[in-house]
């Protein structure tokens, strides 16, 4: 039986707010913790070329299409993993270049197949959502799920990560399709990812997660305080898991 282990990180870069006063603290984040897998939010060029720098082992995807550059995007570390393949995928997210973003991975060594995706679900201050009162984010779930059912294909494992925008609705309509969160499967409370005290204000929410099914199980799991100073990288915290998959069949 083969089975492969890795460190996996989401993180909200939140845009270029109090850029580039947040610099120095990205960059000491990726290089303390050089997660084998990366999917981020709230890409902006700024945050992206320190990623490309910083993680000088990993691939990214390269697409036309904007969203990759200014939304989301996944790192792998092309020592372990080949990227077979890779979409967007439209799941009605209000702000026009967010969208399901994935990739398809092979662990080099263990054969172990992989679909890793990240979204950033819409913000709860959305005008949309507050002329309407309706929370777009179960229905924004549900597409998210069916569209990883059908991407699924032989992989070993899905793992959808990313700033959900909330901590109930959207989450339990991902888990009544099949997905463990990495919080309430090893038996322990959620840990607020917002706001990361003292760069950013706000009341504590677990707003970003990570999601999983298939042979995955989770070895550990952190939700980071990490600083530069006084600086946080980021509005957010990084939420970092790392998993043991092993290979069916």
């Amino acid at each position: 039986m083969k089975t492969a282990r890795f460190l996996l990180g989401t993180y909200n870069l939140w845009g270029t707010n109090r850029w580039p006063d947040r610099e120095a603290a990205l960059r000491s984040f990726l290089e303390t913790t050089y997660p084998d897998i990366l999917a981020v939010q709230e890409l902006r060029k700024e945050t992206r070329q320190v990623l490309d720098e910083t993680l000088d082992r990993h691939a990214r995807v390269d697409d036309p299409f904007e969203g990759w550059t200014r939304e989301g995007n996944i790192y792998w570390r092309t020592d372990l993993f080949q990227m077979a393949e890779y979409g967007a995928e439209e799941i009605e997210i209000k702000e026009p270049l967010r969208r399901l973003f994935w990739v398809r991975l092979q662990h080099i060594a263990s054969g172990v197949k992989l679909l890793v995706a990240t979204a950033h679900f819409t913000w709860q201050g959305h005008p949309a959502e507050l002329e309407t009162h309706v929370n777009p984010r179960p229905r924004q779930a549900a597409l998210a799920a069916d569209a990883l059912a059908r991407l699924t294909g032989d992989a070993d494992a899905v793992i959808f990560v990313g700033d959900f925008n909330e901590s109930r609705n959207a989450i339990n309509v991902l888990r009544q399709a099949g997905f463990k969160d990495t919080f309430r499967d090893r038996g322990v409370l959620p840990c607020p990812t917002h706001p990361a005290y003292p760069t950013a204000r706000g009341v504590p929410q677990v707003l970003d997660w990570q999601l999983y099914k298939g042979s995955a199980r989770v070895l550990a799991a952190e939700v980071l305080d990490f600083f530069a100073g006084d600086i946080a990288p980021s509005d957010h915290k990084p939420v970092l898991v790392v998993y043991e998959v092993t290979a069916e069949g």
